[in-house]
């Protein structure tokens, strides 16, 4: 192959890992051959493996470039947050999530497909200890917004507000990848709305539970 310019070998790869990215997004990675992609970016299979060794190279050599463009996504999506369990700041942030969601579908869809053709090999570290790392990100404004009176000093804020973030992502990735069409039976803004106020109120209003418990007894 002639020498050719780096920024010549980027756009070459990109090509090629776009046209595979659509062909293993509609026949699954195994159901897809190296002559599928080579056909679908008008490459030669000999051209090919001039920057690919195997069909698993192009598939990690995809997911890496997206979870560069996820992460600075990720980053947008969680600062800069001052109050963490504020709901308009959390709104702010379902906001930004939902984009990531709607406008990144082939990135959940090359997640299902790891999971189910290689058993969550090249994602699971993406969930790994998310809670410690999300602390160690976000330890400074997790200690600011849980320094008050009213924080229930049973719960641990790391652990609360990861399980925040990934309820608004399962939300909308219901939503989009799997037809839900408001699975909650209301808007997304209600539903959204309606997430952070259990997340930050609760179910029970001042002595609701108390009353509750007293019906009980009294049946």
């Amino acid at each position: 192959m002639p020498k050719l310019r780096l920024h010549e070998v980027e756009r070459n790869q990109k090509k090629i890992e776009d046209a595979a990215l659509r062909v293993f997004t509609r026949l699954g990675f195994h159901g897809t051959s190296v002559r599928d992609i080579a056909k679908e970016s008008g490459v030669s299979i000999g051209n090919l493996y001039n920057y690919y060794r195997t069909k698993e190279e192009i598939f990690e050599s995809i997911i890496a470039r997206y979870e560069t463009h996820m992460e600075k996504l990720r980053r947008k999506a969680l600062g800069p947050i001052q109050g963490l369990f504020e709901p308009a700041e959390l709104q702010r942030m379902a906001h930004v999530i939902r984009e990531i969601v709607y406008d990144n579908p082939d990135y959940w869809r090359l997640m299902y497909i790891d999971i189910t053709e290689f058993g969550n090999q090249h994602f699971a570290g993406t969930f790994r200890s998310l809670a410690k790392n999300m602390k160690e990100r976000l330890g400074p404004q997790l200690e600011a917004s849980t320094r008050t009176g009213v924080w229930n000093r049973g719960i641990d804020p790391a652990l609360a507000f990861t399980a925040i973030y990934l309820q608004l992502f399962t939300y909308f990735l219901v939503e989009k990848l799997f037809g839900g069409k408001e699975h909650l039976g209301v808007s997304d803004d209600r539903a959204v709305t309606q997430l952070i106020k259990i997340a930050t109120e609760g179910l029970w209003v001042s002595g609701g539970k108390g009353k509750q418990d007293t019906r009980r007894k009294e049946k």
